[in-house]
Formats: structure tokens, sequence, C-alpha cells
């Protein structure tokens, strides 16, 4: 956890597995979340002034960003949330094939998974909105895979979104607690983007001896995340 060097193998099964192969069982469950997530963004909602402002703009991020804040009031607890709204908004934009944005879901959500595993615990939930602070490392995998990062790329981009993985526990169930959710779909999206266009990060952002578990986490389980 306290790693200061270069390697990270927390940071190697993240991005081993943005470009892994779900199984089919896991390309099922993404399909029908992606399915329920389509017919929640068709659904007219009441005026907010996140959705007027949001509404606004045409952009993968902001519609991310937008559904990613739906999502959550259906199920604020979920972490699949903002990588199923990354993908979607991400994947649209770009044409992708529905089962590629269900496999980019897939892996993003096993990520979310994985990560949830190593470093939830009452004293996390009891500080940490987890659907984002949680989410956004597997949004930014799918973002990864559905932008065709290679591998020194997508590593980049974990650690540009895990600077910036955040959200309150005390928001959770409240309008804002969703608006945190939908910015984690945001952030991941152009955490992919930047790292596509030569950002760079630290190597070990989520294990290192500043990253994202020494900061946020009151126990860290690599093994959850590399096994």
């Amino acid at each position: 956890m306290h790693n200061p060097t270069a390697h990270s193998a927390v940071a190697d099964a993240f991005v081993a597995l943005a470009a892994a192969k779900p199984g089919e069982r896991e390309l099922e469950a993404a399909r029908s979340a992606v399915a329920n997530a389509r017919r929640c963004a068709a659904q007219p909602r009441d005026a907010s002034p996140l959705s007027a402002m949001l509404a606004q703009a045409t952009d993968a991020r902001s519609r991310a960003w937008q559904l990613g804040a739906v999502l959550a009031t259906l199920d604020a607890g979920s972490t699949a949330a903002p990588a199923v709204a990354a993908a979607l908004a991400l994947g649209e934009s770009l044409e992708a094939a529905d089962d590629d944005i269900a496999a980019a879901v897939a892996v993003g959500t096993r990520a979310s998974a994985r990560l949830g595993a190593a470093v939830d615990d009452e004293a996390f939930r009891a500080r940490w909105n987890v659907a984002a602070s949680l989410g956004i490392v597997g949004a930014t995998l799918a973002a990864a895979r559905l932008l065709g990062l290679d591998a020194l790329r997508t590593r980049h981009a974990l650690g540009i979104a895990a600077t910036q993985a955040a959200g309150l526990a005390r928001n959770v169930g409240e309008a804002m607690g969703a608006l945190e959710t939908g910015k984690a779909a945001a952030d991941a999206i152009e955490a992919a983007l930047l790292a596509k266009h030569g950002f760079t990060s630290a190597a070990a952002s989520i294990d290192g001896r500043r990253g994202l578990a020494a900061l946020m986490a009151y126990r860290f389980d690599a093994g959850a995340i590399t096994a």
C-alpha cells in the first residue's frame, strides 16, 4: 500500500481486466444494465437545475453525468452506475456496437466490485459515497476499453481518475449524492480522453504511498484486485 516504486501489481491487474474478454454471464448482466439505462434515459424527468444545465450539452461527458445521476436515484449504492453511464454515453458518441458497450460495462462493473472488495468496510461507507468514489475506477476502464487505449495509456487514465475519486457518504440518497455519482461517470470519460492525448499519472495510483487506498481507505486487500 505504501510502495513508492513505479510498478504496481494493482494497476497491472486493472489494465489487464480492461482488455479481458468478459464471460457470457457478465455480458448478459451488462446488456440488461444498458437496456435499463436506455429506458431510464428515455423517460421524462422532473425539471431540476442539473437537468436544465445538462440538457444544453450534447457531448459524451455531459450525457454521462446526466445519466449517472439518473441511475443513482434508482440505486444510490451501485458502484456499477458510473460504468454503465460512461460506457453508454461514450459508446453511443463513438457509434460503438452494442456488444462492445456491453463488454465495457462488464469490465467496468467487475473492476469497481474488486476495488470495493479491497477497501470497503463500515468506516469507508461512513465517510465516502461508494458509488462515486469507487465507481469512477470501473467507469474509467470501461471508457479506456471503448477508446482502444493501450496498456500504458489505460494505466495513466486510471491514475487520472484516482486523483478525482470523491463523494461524501452524507450526500447518499440526496440530490447531491446523485450528482456525485454522475460526475464520477463524466470524470471517467475525461480521464480516458486525457490519457489518450498524452497526459500521464503515477503508476501506483491506487496502492501507492499517497494513492487512493492510502488516503481514503481504512483497510486495503490488494489480493481482492490482483487474484
